[in-house]
């Protein structure tokens, strides 16, 4: 597992002298290209890797996907990121039909909805950062 700066200018190095499907998907991953690394084809499956796959299709909002992928590997810690994903995405879609709900009330509760929409918005950043 690549876990250094230095490590990844390593991989790099190899990768454009004896290139890969394992060394692309690798690097792929740690550029957080997330579609490069899942057109990889032919790829050697490792556990690593599948939870790197899983990963990356969170990043591409894909949890369907990345169950399947989890389900290859038992990793309890990965499980429970992807069921906080899904439970900050729900989070996420609660706020936003609470704005909804807000803007169509007459008079309109500006502070409530200002309050609201920035608490998605720091939803949202938490779930892009996640």
């Amino acid at each position: 597992m690549i876990s250094k700066k230095g490590d990844v200018d390593a991989l790099k190095e190899f990768q454009q002298s004896f290139p890969s499907p394992n060394g692309a998907f690798d690097l792929a991953y740690h550029e957080q290209r997330w579609k490069d690394m899942m057109s990889q084809s032919g790829v050697e499956m490792t556990d690593k890797r599948y939870e790197m796959k899983a990963y990356g299709y969170l990043k591409l909002d894909k949890v369907k996907e990345a169950k399947e992928e989890t389900a290859h590997i038992q990793n309890q810690d990965l499980t429970q990121k992807i069921e906080t994903y899904e439970k900050m995405k729900k989070e996420i879609e609660a706020t936003k039909k609470q704005v909804e709900e807000e803007q169509k009330k007459d008079p309109k509760d500006e502070k409530k909805i200002q309050s609201l929409t920035d608490q998605q918005k720091k939803q949202e950043e938490a779930l892009k950062n996640f």
